[in-house]
């Protein structure tokens, strides 16, 4: 493990992880580091477009980055929250990815979805034995048991109350047998990906491929700035860089299965992030709402904590 401050400062409380304004985790020679700012908050409102009908506001998504004291061995942690609602459709969507010092840094991190359907997800990533391993656990209806909480009354009086067979309760979903794999090195998940832009931005390359896991399937993400220009979003206007996302499948990899983004979004995403820190300004792509794949807009509305150097051309 490898972790360098980004504070400018040299003084008085320089060992105290938590009041620095953030840290490097180093991820070996040839990638780029990944960096935790310690006390970040970004709200997006989200758009979406419905028919005829463009920018339909549905809810919000908050971005968090938090670092731990020294005590604790964790270095930080990224989270958001995407909160939509739509025709009667509920989704409460959380995110979370936390970094873990040892002889190597290990990702630990959960996908949690609450509202209208349920679900919940864990992967973890690093090291097992001296391979890298992500190891993936995830939920699914019970199929069956005698935890009589997993019981529904009949919808005709003379039959007895029975297992329930499918329903979108949390409460009747138990937890599956893990999957275990080897991944390369440091191999990230997608909002460790967000993340990772922000030392895109300040590299002298405009094109990487990382690994990404995505549940327990691996991909080839590539990272591309393409093109600058200012975005209004609700916050002001901002000296944006465009950058696109797209991931492939290794040929190592089985044939199958769609790439799930960011909350789930699809294809390539459009981001757009401050030209000179990084900081994500505005995302596009399409999303799916209950029935139906919607195209989105995410655009920043408030932020703090940023980088210094974070600021609107014009508000």
């Amino acid at each position: 493990l490898s972790l360098t401050s980004l504070s400018d400062d040299e003084g008085e409380g320089a060992a105290a992880l938590v009041a620095e304004p953030g840290v490097e985790i180093a991820r070996g020679e040839g990638r780029l580091p990944l960096r935790i700012e310690a006390a970040e908050e970004l709200v997006y409102l989200v758009q979406v477009d419905i028919g005829p009908f463009k920018g339909v506001s549905v809810g919000e998504a908050v971005f968090k980055s938090e670092q731990e004291s020294p005590e604790s061995n964790e270095v930080g942690a990224f989270e958001a929250v995407f909160k939509a609602s739509h025709l009667g459709y509920e989704l409460n969507h959380r995110l979370y990815s936390r970094y873990v010092s040892g002889e190597e840094t290990v990702l630990e991190s959960s996908d949690t979805q609450r509202g209208s359907e349920s679900r919940r997800r864990k992967l973890r990533v690093g090291p097992r034995e001296g391979i890298w391993t992500s190891e993936y656990s995830f939920d699914g209806h019970c199929s069956g048991c005698d935890n009589k909480d997993h019981f529904v009354h009949p919808s005709l009086p003379w039959n007895k109350r029975g297992h329930c067979k499918k329903c979108k309760s949390g409460a009747h979903r138990v937890w599956r047998e893990m999957r275990s794999r080897a991944v390369p090195a440091h191999t990230l998940d997608f909002l460790s990906v967000i993340y990772l832009i922000r030392s895109l931005v300040d590299s002298e390359v405009v094109r990487v491929e990382e690994s990404l896991i995505e549940k327990d399937r691996l991909w080839t993400l590539n990272m591309e700035i393409s093109g600058e220009r200012a975005v209004a979003v609700p916050l002001g206007e901002f000296a944006c860089s465009r950058v696109l996302l797209d991931a492939t499948k290794p040929e190592s990899e089985p044939d199958g299965g769609e790439f799930g983004g960011l909350f789930g979004m699809q294809g390539t995403l459009e981001l757009w992030v401050h030209a000179e820190t990084g900081v994500l300004v505005q995302i596009g792509g399409e999303i799916p709402i209950g029935p139906m794949d919607l195209g989105v807009k995410i655009r920043l509305k408030e932020a703090k904590g940023t980088p210094k150097a974070f600021a609107a051309t014009a508000r």
